[in-house]
């Protein structure tokens, strides 16, 4: 899409919303009520996917620099007015969520698919993709990408149907399994087990070796 088609869709979108923030709702019934906000809600949960891609975009075509600022954090924190926790916070899912520039081919997907999938479609909402992210940065470095995968996967299936906090326990859960096995140690934690240290010396005069 060229920036002008773009620009003209967001002027749509945005004269799309003056039309339904003009409605009357006071003759509405409880059933259209409902219907309105549902539909609202998924929108709202989805509009962030499409900022998550035109952020990753604009960093890769651009330097905080050249946005006359020292960094992207930054950039956001002055042009939105909004907190660096908050600038943090969207940097990061921009990292994870938008497709990824490749330099030698088509465009990689993102670091977690099946979350901007379902971010993308209103299935899920902001805090369960903080839930997610924040669970699936917590995985051990020794597990595999295939389980890697499958764990964001099954965290985005419960996310679907239930709330931040049930979505929480379960990777909770997800987590407690994995570390009952575990890391496979290297060679720094094999060397620190085998190593011998001295404690203090007790008031007869031994020590004690552990």
């Amino acid at each position: 899409m060229a920036s002008g088609d773009l620009q003209d869709t967001v002027t749509a979108l945005r004269a799309a919303f003056d039309e339904v923030a003009a409605c009357e709702v006071d003759l509405l019934t409880r059933p259209d009520l409902v219907a309105a906000l549902d539909e609202l809600e998924t929108l709202s949960c989805q509009l962030p996917a499409v900022g998550h891609r035109l952020l990753a975009r604009l960093q890769a075509e651009a330097t905080p620099q050249q946005m006359g600022a020292t960094s992207w954090k930054e950039v956001l924190t002055v042009r939105w007015r909004i907190s660096t926790g908050e600038a943090h916070r969207r940097l990061t899912e921009a990292a994870v969520l938008a497709p990824r520039p490749s330099l030698t081919g088509p465009t990689l997907p993102p670091v977690l698919p099946a979350t901007a999938i379902a971010q993308a479609h209103g299935l899920i909402n902001a805090e369960h993709v903080d839930v997610i992210r924040r669970s699936l940065n917590k995985v051990p470095g020794w597990v595999d990408a295939a389980t890697r995968e499958r764990i964001e996967l099954d965290l985005v299936r419960t996310a679907v149907g239930n709330g931040p906090k049930e979505l929480k326990d379960s990777a909770d859960r997800t987590l407690f399994l994995l570390d009952q096995d575990g890391p496979e140690p290297d060679d720094t934690e094999r060397a620190r087990k085998r190593g011998v240290t001295l404690g203090k010396q007790r008031p007869d005069a031994m020590t004690d070796l552990s």
